[in-house]
């Protein structure tokens, strides 16, 4: 491995004061690399064979789980008794059953820790023991599942998968830490193609320091990695381009998040995953909620760090000074019981309770570019009335509009308003209609652990979801070895449409049981030819060949749109998002002066069509 340090000195401002920092900056490339043969090469693997097994929290094994169970039950009290914004107002409209809904990969492994990506063609599961490939109807590819180490190698878990939208390609990740930082890595996958039942070109980083409960996110060149690592407040970054290539050299940098302050033991800040149209541009955004309960903590408030990398200088790496955010007051904390930290929430038929996941920033964090202005949506479990043990998710929005600041949009704290039984586990996510989804688990004296969702259309009253919860999937057992429950979910929305959303979490307690469903919040759903190119004009001029000037005409769509320039191997050797003008016009100019001689593409379009035309390049 190749490690090079780079140390940047900078300024900032926080809590108004000038305060210098020192930023130590690591470049490294992955200690290992190999590309796969296709996924048939591997056996295909039968989870009922797998052994049961237990990660246990507190465990002789995990001294880090251990520290945050003693830091848990020496938690102080939030002063927050009562959260100011719990949902009171009534559901205006019911939700539309599940469009589909079928179980996923697992076997009796507790926690499954369940993520799921969705592409054009394919669901890709995985979990803490097996994955697999599935078509959107929930047929399972053939040779699936597989082992969760096939191809990735052998680790230890926390399972991540994303779609990579842009690349067209899926990655998938588990991580290996045996408790010794020299131990420790990063185990993350590229598809060779679109299909996941293909090849894959394997990375093995190591981030040089402790890692537990990984979060990935895709915003503009980079795969951005946050979690509960050593030391403290540490993020890593990936070269995302190269991975994409299958580049051995590609550079993973890793740096600290300046005036970070994880006021627990456990630490799970989450970066931006843009989601939607086009590569994100400038620094990326990551996120993590700070309890006025925590020690050196004041108030409750986001913190938001920007990070920044040019990758053909990646020791040049930095993370802004934290923007601080305030939010309306909450209590991050529900006790355990029984000597058990970690179990908070009843079950029905048993005195076992399960992790709520507390003081954790749910995965994932989504960003959208809506042109008029940036989205982030996030979700965390509180405890509404102190002391209950029963769970509500607060929620919120960040917007930002042109060169300013993040800023709270809206927030809320959303609760079972029909039993009074508790919600946890949220996914959140928005549509490319501004409307939120939001997918959770619900569990209580009456109710096995189950899956729902909830929503809000754009333009509702703020800080409230809108639409009664519909059931994904009734849970039929509860959990009565451990307290240890999923972990992850994951909501996304399918780039077929960019309506539609797909929530993959764990349900029912034992045997184990994953769900994948997809579901809408709007009414309106959209055809693949939402983009009539009958009903539209595309005109490409130039009078020297080498600048050219793009116009197309159209009333069937008002989204932002993709324009690409392809080489004649396919290649894409341009982009850039367009936005709708006057008179229904998208326009652009594209200067190709420096391309070689020859045929292009240009191709110009939403998530469900587009447009071409050839051009002639002198």
């Amino acid at each position: 491995m190749k490690l090079t340090k780079y140390i940047l000195f900078a300024s900032f401002f926080a809590l108004g004061t000038t305060v210098f920092a020192q930023q130590e900056v690591q470049v490294a490339t992955a200690v290992d690399f190999y590309t796969t043969e296709v996924m048939s090469y591997y056996p295909e693997i039968d989870p009922s064979t797998i052994p049961d097994k237990e990660f246990q929290r507190g465990g002789m094994l995990s001294t880090k789980r251990k520290k945050k169970a003693d830091y848990l039950n020496q938690a102080g009290e939030s002063p927050t008794n009562v959260d100011p914004l719990i949902q009171e107002a009534g559901f205006t409209r019911n939700a539309n059953p599940p469009q589909v809904s079928f179980d996923g990969v697992v076997s009796n492994v507790s926690p499954p820790d369940p993520s799921g990506a969705v592409g054009p063609n394919h669901i890709v599961e995985m979990t803490n023991s097996v994955w697999g490939v599935f078509d959107k109807s929930g047929n399972i590819a053939s040779g699936f599942p597989k082992s969760i180490n096939d191809p990735l190698g052998t680790g230890n878990g926390d399972p991540i998968v994303l779609y990579d939208r842009e690349a067209d390609r899926f990655l998938i990740s588990q991580f290996k830490d045996p408790f010794s930082p020299s131990g420790s890595r990063f185990l993350v996958a590229i598809s060779t193609t679109p299909d996941p039942t293909g090849s894959y070109n394997v990375f093995s980083f190591n981030p040089n320091g402790s890692i537990d409960y990984p979060h990935f996110g895709i915003y503009g060149n980079s795969y951005v990695i946050t979690g509960n690592f050593s030391p403290t407040g540490r993020m890593y970054a990936l070269n995302r381009e190269k991975m994409i290539t299958g580049d051995a050299s590609a550079e993973m940098v890793s740096l600290s998040l300046p005036s970070y302050s994880s006021g627990t033991i456990f630490n799970a800040p989450q970066p931006a995953h843009s989601e939607g149209a086009g590569i994100a541009s400038g620094p990326v955004p990551i996120l993590w909620f700070q309890d006025n309960a925590w020690s050196g903590v004041s108030n409750d408030h986001m913190k938001v760090w920007d990070f920044t990398v040019d990758w053909s200088n990646p020791g040049g790496a930095s993370v802004s000074a934290p923007l601080e955010i305030s939010l309306g007051a909450f209590d991050s904390f529900i006790a355990g019981t029984g000597g058990d930290a970690f179990a908070n929430l009843e079950q029905p038929g048993t005195t076992q309770r399960i992790d709520a996941l507390v003081q954790v920033l749910n995965f994932q964090t989504h960003r959208y570019d809506f042109g008029t202005h940036q989205s982030i949506v996030y979700n965390f479990v509180v405890e509404p009335v102190n002391n209950s043990k029963i769970s509500g998710l607060r929620w919120g929005e960040l917007r930002k509009v042109g060169a300013g600041d993040w800023t709270l949009f809206q927030e809320g704290t959303f609760v079972d308003q029909q039993d009074g039984e508790s919600v946890f586990m949220g996914g959140i996510a928005m549509d490319q209609l501004g409307n939120i989804a939001m997918g959770y688990i619900k569990t209580g004296a009456t109710t096995h652990p189950s899956l729902y969702f909830t929503g809000r259309k754009d333009g509702d009253d703020l800080g409230v979801m809108t639409l009664g919860p519909g059931l994904i999937v009734e849970g039929v057992t509860s959990v009565n070895s451990n307290s240890r429950y999923g972990d992850y979910a994951q909501l996304v929305r399918d780039p077929s449409d960019d309506l539609t959303f797909w929530y993959t979490a764990e349900y029912s307690g034992q045997p184990r049981k994953n769900r994948i469903s997809s579901f809408t919040i709007d009414d309106i759903i959209l055809s693949v030819d939402e983009l009539d190119t009958t009903a539209s004009d595309l005109i490409i001029s130039s009078t020297d060949q080498k600048i050219f000037n793009v116009v197309l005409t159209t009333e069937t769509t008002s989204d932002i749109l993709r324009l690409s320039v392809y080489d004649v191997t396919g290649k894409r050797i341009r982009y850039e998002q367009v936005e709708k003008g006057g008179h229904n016009q998208y326009s652009a100019t594209l200067n190709l002066s420096d391309a070689a001689s020859g045929v292009y593409i240009v191709s110009i379009g939403n998530a469900k069509t587009k447009l071409s035309e050839k051009i002639i390049v002198n």
